[in-house]
């Protein structure tokens, strides 16, 4: 039990330092090591490994993998295997969130860390990061970055306000902190993604929601200032040139997914042979790139490997969206509704920018991903009733 203990304990760190990628790396070490060891003693608890969802995670790993070997420079593509490591943290999750405190415990470390660096965002935007050439990043190496942590944090958040009971509701206010943060940011694709994960929340668990939350997000639209407002009536104007550039994007991507139908160009592979599959008319030369996580996987890796991250997507979504629908586990509902929150306001944005491949919003959405499917739902072993 002390090394379950200490492995849980190593994850609830990790879930705090997500938004800095050297001390998180430095922590997953002992987390993984800890939580290995633990299963050698406990056989019986290897479980976590089976089911279909952590069988797509290896799929998707092995596809990565065989896109390294068959790029257009495998040496370079090879560096990025290192970082399929990350996806050991799906099982250990599953495993060692074995009871709703466990679970909020790991959601509250995460959420401690990303408020707090709202709360400096929020003093960037008034202090000079208020339009598009000076958007506010926090302590973090880019905008997107911080939006994507921040609305994965605020929607956690939510989750308490939405279902929690008694004082445990209150958490939910701190919702307002880094969601507030992602609006300053300018940042297109959290919002869509945060806007359609309030539609599929109220949707699934209390349609009566609906009309409140449109009478919300029309009253953010009105009381923001006018830059934001002005980006916000741009994210469906085909005149706009980053959506023109996105467009041109996804061309240039589905045209390399034809010419490298399997194991598409490789890892790493895309930003250098984009000018070879570019639009005539696109707006830039260059791009890091594709902006979509499920056309850069294909681009990337090839079709497969995209199809096995939608996979992971949809049965994320289903499995969510059930648990949020029961009516018998109050002392979970806050869990699964913050979970379903931000899974599903995350991958929506990723329709629009590449957050998995960003490393600090990648390691904050696999454990938000594993929740649905860990033992505190009592779908695997003796973790107390089912919920």
């Amino acid at each position: 039990m002390r090394g379950r203990s200490l492995a849980f304990g190593l994850l609830c760190l990790f879930a705090c330092l997500t938004p800095f990628i050297a001390p998180a790396y430095i922590v997953t070490g002992p987390l993984l090591l800890a939580w290995i060891l633990e299963l050698r003693r406990e056989p019986g608890r290897r479980d976590c490994f089976r089911g279909l969802f952590v069988f797509l995670f290896l799929v998707l790993a092995l596809l990565t993998i065989g896109s390294a070997v068959f790029s257009r420079d495998p040496a370079a593509s090879a560096r990025h295997l290192g970082g399929l490591g990350l996806f050991l943290l799906v099982p250990a999750t599953i495993d060692l969130v074995d009871s709703p405190e466990r679970g909020r415990a790991v959601v509250l470390s995460f959420a401690a860390s990303a408020v707090l660096l709202s709360v400096y965002g929020v003093w960037q935007f008034f202090h000079g990061g208020d339009d598009l050439h000076a958007r506010i990043r926090s302590t973090l190496s880019h905008y997107m970055t911080f939006s994507g942590l921040a609305v994965l944090a605020g929607c956690l958040l939510l989750g308490f306000g939405f279902e929690a009971r008694g004082r445990a509701r209150l958490l939910g206010a701190l919702a307002l902190v880094p969601l507030g943060a992602v609006l300053l940011t300018f940042t297109r694709n959290a919002y869509v993604g945060l806007v359609a994960a309030l539609v599929l929340f109220a949707a699934v668990r209390r349609p009566a929601l609906l009309l409140p939350i449109a009478a919300v997000l029309v009253a953010v639209y009105l009381l923001a200032p006018p830059g934001i407002r002005d980006r916000i009536r741009s994210t469906a104007d085909l005149s706009d040139p980053t959506n023109r550039d996105r467009i041109a994007m996804a061309k240039a991507g589905w045209r390399m997914v034809r010419e490298n139908p399997v194991f598409g160009l490789g890892n790493d592979m895309v930003q250098p042979y984009y000018p070879l599959y570019r639009e005539p008319g696109a707006p830039r030369w260059n791009v890091p790139h594709l902006h979509d996580n499920v056309i850069q996987l294909a681009a990337a890796n090839g079709p497969f490997a995209a199809a096995a991250y939608v996979a992971i997507v949809l049965f994320f979504l289903a499995r969510a969206i059930a648990l949020v629908r029961r009516r018998d586990a109050p002392d979970r509902a806050s869990l699964w509704a913050g979970a379903l929150l931000a899974g599903a306001a995350i991958s929506v944005a990723g329709l629009f920018e590449y957050n998995f491949g960003d490393t600090e919003v990648e390691m904050a959405t696999l454990i938000v991903l594993a929740l649905p499917f860990s033992r505190a739902t009592g779908a695997l072993g003796p973790a107390g009733p089912p919920g």
